[in-house]
């Protein structure tokens, strides 16, 4: 991928953000919602966006995402006013479940009962 293609995503997904967090004021959004990762195809006619939705419930999830896709065509609007691209890609909004794994992960992981090891005592024993 090119410098001008990485920079393209960066500013879409910047800019996607800025419009999630200021613009949809529709209070089915109430949840946390960040843009993890945005691919654009290389004649910017379409760019998938990976979407965590912060919350324990999987319908939540997959409503606010349905929301989002519902809302593609006013957020392009946006996004069109907001950038400086030759053209503006047709948004496909996919649910990124990678921060809520690392959460249920890092809680498992806080409950385990690991004894220490005593470094020294393995790496020196006495003879």
């Amino acid at each position: 991928m090119n410098n001008r293609m990485l920079r393209a995503d960066a500013e879409i997904q910047k800019e996607l953000a800025e419009i999630i967090k200021n613009d949809l004021n529709d209070p089915r959004f109430a949840d946390i919602i960040s843009i993890t990762w945005v691919k654009t195809s290389s004649d910017f006619n379409f760019c998938k966006v990976g979407v965590s939705v912060f919350n324990k419930d999987i319908k939540k999830r997959n409503e606010t995402i349905k929301l989002l896709k519902k809302s593609s065509g006013y957020i392009k609007r946006l996004l069109a006013d907001n950038l400086n691209l030759r053209a503006i890609p047709d948004l496909a909004f996919e649910l990124d479940d990678g921060a809520v794994y690392e959460d249920k992960i890092a809680k498992i992981l806080e409950t385990l009962s690991i004894p220490k090891e005593n470094a020294n005592e393995e790496n020196n024993p006495k003879n």
